[in-house]
């Protein structure tokens, strides 16, 4: 009997893919694309971190030099329905050049007054990356890459002069250094300019002007909205363990990928238990408490800092755990996704019968 070993093998991307692909589609952290609606074509600007707007070669130089480069190339192609595609690297002194052609393209037509014909739908491109020097490693590294998109190969030679330029200035009006500077490296970026009328069309200014706000990134769903909640807590309080429970409402000031900051209004009754008389005694002490809590979200897990306050107030007293006209507070502590461990403290009058605890509690969101 022979065994039988299946061997999986993976499709390493060729090395001319990794050299001209180097920033592969959806890997660019910010992207912007500038229209210009009278001759149909688009600029698209990528970079694979936003801070790199700081620090951007002349891209005019860029261009000009990769179409000097390509002159030849396409003034041998021919003006048809396929699609195609140039990509350029500048470095070293010389251009290096890649070019493709969508040939599944030529099977577009149109039936249009008795006449069918070859019909384009997809632009042709040019894709210039371009590089950064990183002085600690003394590496070349991807920074971005500029892709044009027009009709025809030969309407590069028709974009407007300084285009990239007027693009750039364009995207610093809006994107200024305070922008930039408050916006998570981590986040995506992207916006749409109209670059004839010298405007940006999305985001809004509005939405602009709250970009690095902690209460806003693109990915917020439930801002501005009150929801239910609920938590279950066990701490160690007046010397018993006791487990308690809140349900109440909670408004979301801001809730997405990095970043959780909700106010809560709960009712939480805590249960202590006794024995007398070999009887176990249950004893229901209701607080209202007001939370406020807010924490970053770990991009891998773990415990972190939670910026938490509460402050609660005794509205039903049982047995003799506490006074009568009891408050309680809690301070910051760590949270690891749904759980929370805190200091919490309780007191009577001004600040009488002051007596710590520790709180762990489990949220249901």
């Amino acid at each position: 009997m022979f065994a039988q070993v299946l061997v999986q093998t993976y499709d390493y991307p060729s090395a001319t893919e990794m050299r001209f692909n180097s920033i592969p589609p959806g890997y660019a952290r910010a992207i912007f694309i500038f229209r210009m609606p009278k001759s149909k074509a688009r600029i698209q600007l990528g970079l694979t971190n936003l801070q790199h707007l700081n620090s951007l070669p002349n891209l005019d130089s860029l261009l000009g030099e990769c179409l000097q480069a390509i002159r030849g190339i396409v003034d041998s192609t021919p003006v048809d329905n396929i699609a195609r595609r140039i990509d350029a690297i500048p470095i070293d002194q010389k251009v290096e050049i890649r070019t493709i052609s969508h040939e599944s393209n030529q099977n577009t037509m149109v039936y249009q007054q008795g006449i069918l014909q070859n019909f384009k739908i997809d632009q042709d491109t040019l894709r210039i990356s371009f590089y950064s020097y990183n002085e600690k490693s003394f590496r070349r590294y991807a920074a971005g890459f500029i892709s044009v998109h027009v009709n025809f190969l030969r309407d590069l030679y028709s974009l407007p002069p300084q285009v990239m330029d007027s693009s750039v200035g364009l995207l610093r009006k809006y994107f200024t250094a305070d922008v930039i500077s408050s916006i998570n490296e981590r986040e995506s970026i992207s916006a749409l300019f109209d670059l004839s009328q010298g405007v940006i069309i999305n985001p809004g200014v509005e939405s602009l002007k709250k970009m690095g706000k902690r209460a806003y990134y693109s990915t917020t769903n439930n801002q501005g909205k009150v929801l239910p909640a609920i938590y279950g807590s066990l701490q160690y309080v007046r010397g018993a363990l006791a487990p308690s429970f809140a349900t109440g409402l909670s408004y979301v000031i801001s809730d997405n990928k990095w970043n959780d900051h909700r106010v809560y209004l709960m009712w939480e009754p805590y249960f202590l238990f006794s024995r007398e008389s070999n009887q176990l005694r249950t004893d229901r002490n209701d607080f209202i408490t007001l939370r406020k809590v807010e924490y970053d979200k770990p991009e891998k897990g773990g415990w972190s800092f939670v910026q938490n306050f509460s402050l609660g107030y005794l509205v039903g007293r049982r047995g003799n755990w506490f006074e009568p006209n009891t408050f309680k507070f809690s301070l910051p502590g760590v949270r690891n996704y749904t759980m929370q461990l805190e200091p919490e403290f309780y007191f009577n009058g001004f600040f009488k019968n002051f007596s710590p605890s520790l709180r762990f509690s489990l949220f249901f969101e």
